[in-house]
Formats: C-alpha cells, structure tokens, sequence
C-alpha cells in the first residue's frame, strides 16, 4: 500500500521555515541572522568569555564578586528580545533568566524579584537539584554521617544510598533538609536557603525573602551555587526596562549589588535611556558606564533583514544546493521591502514569508514564487496594492517586472514596446492617427510618430538612465516634428523645446504590464480606460 504523498515546502523544506508569532519565541530565537544581530551576539559571548576568563585565573574563588553590565538599547522592532533569548536558549555555559518587564503589573521591586526567580526555567532548577542530590550522594558513600541522614536511612533496612538518592529525585522519598548545612560545607545563609529551596521544589516561594536585601542576597547565592555545582555563570535578562521608579530603584540594587559571576543584561529603547537619565541621573551613569553597550543601528536595512529570513531556510533546507537560489529570494524581498513601508521590519515580514511559504506549499510550488507571496499579501493584509500605479498592476507582476528588467537595458526595452502598444490602442480608439513605429526624425531615432488630435505632428522618445546634459541636443531647430516627446527617469524638466516626461517607476512598470498585456491581447474595457489615463499622464496626448 502506497503513503500518502505530503506537500513540501519549497526548496525540499519538511516544515515552514518561519516563525508565525508576532513575538519572538524561545525556539524562533534560536535562528540569528543579519550581521548587526551576529555582532550583537558575538559581543555577549566575548562578555560571558571574559567573566569565565576571570573566574578561572582567581582559582575557584567563588566569592570574587565578578559583575558584568550589558545595555542593549534600541528602537522597537530592531530584534532586542531575540536577541536575548537567542543567548538564553543558544548558550548552554550560561544559566539565564529572562524577564520581560511589560508582563509584570504591578511593578512593584517584591513582583521583579518573583520575575527573575520565575525566569529560570523549571529544566534549570531541575538540573541543580539533581547535582545537588549526586552531591549529597557522592559524600554519604565516603562516610559523611549528615550527608548520609539527609536521606533518611533505617537502621536495618531501606538504607541503600543510591536508592534513597534515586527516590529523592523522583519525589519518593521527603529529605530531611535540616543536615544540608553540616552535609555541605562552605555555604552561608542565604546559600543554605537557597538549596534548601530547590531541593524541596519550593524555588519560587518567596515567603522567607521580603526585604531588598534579601532579594538581593538571595540572587547573590543563586549565582554562588550556580558557579559551585553546575560550574555556570548567571545571566539576568531583563527585557522591555521601563522608567517606573521601581524598576529604576531595583535594576540600580541588583547593580549596585555587584552580584558575584553574574551579567545583567539590560534591554530598553532610546526614548526610556533618555528618562532614566532625567528620573535617575545615578542609574543614568552607571548604565554609560557598563561593560558592553550594544546597539543595534541599522538592523532594519534590507541587507541585514534579507539575511536574516535567509537564515531561517538556511537552518532548516536539506539540499545543499539552496545556495543557488539565494540571490532569487533576495530579489522577490527586495521588491516587497521597497514598495511597501508595512514590511520594512523584520517581525512583519517574516510574517509574509510564513504565509507565502503556506501558500508556495498549498500550490506545489518547488520554489518561493511571486504569486505565493502576493496571495499571501492579499490574505494578510487585505486590499493592499503597489502605491503609485495606474494600471493596478498586481503585486506579482510588479515584482516579477523589477526582477526581469533589473538592467538599464532591458527597462528600456520594456518601457519602448509599451509606449508603442500604447500608441496602438490609442490609435483603436481614435484618440491619434498616422502612428508611425521606429522613425527616424532628422538624425534623431524616434519610438514613434504620430498625428494628435490638433493635427500637430508628435514624436516619441524613450531615453531611461541618462541625465540631461547627454539629452539636451535631442530637438533643434529645423526638426521635422512639431512637438518631441522625450520619456526619462531622470527628473529632466525640458530642453530647446521638447518636452521632457519624467516617469517614476510605477509608471515604468504601468507601461511594462500593460505593453505585455496588450501583445497577449488581454487588455478589457476597464483596461482600456485606465490605459488612456496613463497616456494622458506621460503626455501623449
């Protein structure tokens, strides 16, 4: 019996390469691309190198109060968050937290600190029970009688340690907490409640910690334990840092707390720096003071968003041949970048290309095509057209028109075969008469001549990409046409007469679709009547 047969996704792709969410998750995060974002990256890793660099060579003095500040501040939609949780969820050498500040209400400094112990992600505090049990385990075996009643051995039996450890871990068997402090040694107060927490799975119960210092204690020992039994540095991502007095009063405790092998990693925007800076000028400084300042300038450029959704096939495409299909890509963004100011970060286009590739899909498609991502446009955002055209040119088209005409040479070409089907129709429809095609006029080669409707004899040029000094000789006295039409696209206003037409590029384009329209005899009533509207716009009659 033959399977199913599935749809992949374009290029071979098993699964949609890009991320649906309007936010930045742990898993999207993981995918970093853009060379402003790797820099961003390799900046905190050379900052989470160095502390460890700086551990080592004190020896394994734990207390060395080692303390890194990181400020990353942009503007909204510049990839801040996923820039954090990429660290959070790329980095195995780090144990990080992740806070974002505008899900807390209210922000009061007992809500942050519950926000931090809430970021370290259950698979953390799970890691360092365990190695605090294989800890305890470890001693009890070599004899250390506090390490060995931890795990409440019988006197005749039920007294196999490594059993005991086992149904410890899987939640068994209760410990008996009040031996950690002579079974471990070298740990304070704060410390020993610390491990106490997470060995009773009780991590997030703050009901012993209510004053500032001993949030601030506490975290110090979370770090401390960290550095002992998982050999990790600590990392505290906060997010979205606003300029509420008590997330500037905390955020300048935990710095001024110094807490020991641990980095803060700050994220806010340039309009909150600039009130921190009024609010607290003490905050202020220590923030221009900080280890690593990053910014994130230029992560919205089309090179750098262009590579970044590259990155996201790159990560998940099989064939080792995608390489080729690159440069194609680039250029179907590059169009949608442009044309429209909604797709111009990072989170909005994503967006598209995760429909069109459900469209690409849908329809078979073996590559990322035009029509996927102008349906996809017309799914996502309904009603939204290429600005500037008269022809209505569809979304599609006018990409495919951009890619196919990217030469100087062949935009002429196309634009030179629509003014002569223009001419034609306007023919038809008895708007000119006499269009002669590919005329010489005096020396001059012409597009066309033709008759209008005051019996005044016209002539037609299409001249793209040259500026006006190279034009400027193109009518003189003596020429045998009463008016000269000269088509450019460099803004020329006239010369010796002629009258120059400067075409934007949705002009361009109108002439391009509706030239290959026409040739295909395609063009309707209402096509008709917008095409008339073009001529007049560009002069022709």
């Amino acid at each position: 019996m033959s399977m199913m047969s599935v749809n992949l996704y374009p290029y071979g792709l098993e699964h949609n390469p890009f991320p649906s969410s309007p936010t930045p998750t742990i898993h999207d995060a993981r995918v970093l691309g853009g060379k402003r974002h790797r820099e961003a990256r390799d900046a905190v890793v050379g900052c989470i190198n160095d502390l460890y660099s700086k551990l080592k060579a004190k020896d394994g003095n734990y207390d060395a109060r080692d303390f890194r500040l990181v400020t990353v501040v942009q503007d909204i939609g510049s990839g801040k968050t996923h820039l954090a949780l990429h660290i959070k969820s790329t980095r195995e050498d780090v144990i990080c937290s992740y806070v974002d500040l505008s899900t807390i209400s209210p922000k009061s400094m007992h809500g942050l600190f519950s926000s931090i112990l809430r970021g370290f992600d259950s698979e953390y505090t799970e890691q360092l029970r365990s190695r605090i049990v294989d800890e305890l385990k470890k001693r009890a075996l070599e004899g250390n009688r506090h390490a060995r009643k931890f795990f409440r051995p019988s006197f005749l039996f039920n007294n196999n340690i490594e059993r005991l450890a086992d149904d410890v871990m899987k939640g068994r068997r209760e410990p008996d907490v009040r031996y950690l402090n002579n079974a471990l040694d070298g740990l304070d107060e704060h410390q020993l409640l610390a491990v106490k927490k997470v060995v009773e799975n009780r991590f997030i119960d703050l009901s012993d910690l209510r004053s500032l210092e001993d949030m601030l204690a506490f975290l110090s020992a979370i770090a401390r334990i960290n550095q002992r039994f998982l050999s990790k540095v600590t990392m505290i991502e906060i997010d979205e840092f606003d300029s509420n007095m008590d997330s500037i009063e905390f955020v300048k405790a935990v710095i001024n707390a110094h807490l020991p092998s641990t980095i803060m990693l700050l994220i806010t925007t340039p309009s909150v720096y600039d009130s921190v800076r009024s609010l607290s000028p003490s905050l202020f400084d220590r923030l221009e003071k900080a280890n690593y300042k990053i910014d994130l300038v230029g992560s919205s450029t089309f090179d750098e968003i262009a590579d970044i959704a590259l990155e996201y096939i790159r990560q998940n495409v099989k064939d080792l041949r995608f390489s080729i299909h690159e440069s194609d890509i680039v250029g179907k963004i590059r169009v949608v970048y442009d044309e429209f100011i909604e797709f111009r970060n990072i989170r909005s286009l994503l967006n598209i290309l995760y429909h069109a590739m459900e469209v690409a899909a849908s329809r078979g498609d073996k590559v990322l095509s035009e029509e996927a991502i102008e349906e996809a446009i017309k799914q996502a955002y309904p009603g939204l057209r290429v600005r500037g055209s008269l022809m209505n040119v569809p979304i599609a088209e006018y990409m495919r028109i951009r890619r196919e005409h990217s030469s100087n040479d062949t935009l002429e070409y196309g634009v030179k075969q629509g003014v002569k089907s223009l001419l034609a129709l306007m023919q038809e429809q008895g708007k000119v008469s006499r269009v002669e095609y590919d005329t010489a006029i005096n020396s001059i080669n012409a597009e066309a001549t033709y008759i209008d409707i005051n019996m005044k004899k016209v002539g037609v040029m299409v001249i793209l990409g040259k500026d006006y000094a190279s034009m400027k000789d193109v009518y003189h006295e003596g020429i045998s046409v009463d008016r000269l039409i000269v088509l450019n696209n460099t803004g020329n206003n006239g010369s010796n007469g002629a009258v120059f037409v400067s075409m934007d590029k949705y002009k361009i384009a109108d002439l391009i679709y509706f030239g290959q329209r026409y040739s295909k005899k395609e063009i309707t009533d209402l096509d008709v009547e917008k095409a008339l509207l073009l001529a007049r716009s560009i002069l022709l009659y």
